[in-house]
């Protein structure tokens, strides 16, 4: 998943410290909504641990309907798509489905990368991709299938 649309760099601002706007806040809430109507629980989230991705977690939450382990990734914002894929190798083989919250260009290489498509993320979209693999180690590009790509 991309953050929700955010809120202009103010004067002295740094991007990492910018927030989503409130129509932002509806669309994390919506994109919510699109997981619990798709079954889509999560076990995990590996989230960017800048402010408007945080904020975009939060909304989404909200409408999920039940608590997930959150883990706050500062790679997520800094890192290269190498490195977003290193992460993914570290998930524990009892997590089936992980929601990963971050940035393009990265994440949307990233899911390109995986499922050897393009994939375009606008603010709040969600690309489903499905791993066969026995183990998040096994995650490779071309490994996986863009199932649906949520955009609102």
């Amino acid at each position: 998943m991309r953050h929700a649309p955010a809120a202009d760099k103010t004067i002295g601002q740094t991007d990492f410290d910018r927030e989503i706007t409130l129509l932002g806040q509806r669309r994390a809430g919506e994109a919510g909504q699109w997981l619990r109507s798709q079954s889509l629980q999560p076990e995990l989230v590996l989230c960017s641990s800048s402010v408007r991705t945080r904020m975009t977690l939060e909304h989404l939450l909200s409408e999920v309907g039940h608590k997930v382990p959150v883990q706050f990734e500062r790679d997520i914002y800094y890192g290269a798509e190498q490195d977003l894929l290193s992460l993914l190798h570290g998930v524990g083989n009892d997590v089936d489905t992980l929601l990963v919250i971050g940035h393009n260009p990265t994440i949307s290489f990233l899911a390109s990368s995986l499922a050897h498509e393009e994939v375009s993320f606008s603010p709040a979209s969600i690309a489903h991709l499905h791993f066969n693999g026995y183990n998040w180690e096994n995650l490779r590009a071309g490994s996986c299938k863009l199932h649906v790509l949520y955009r609102e």
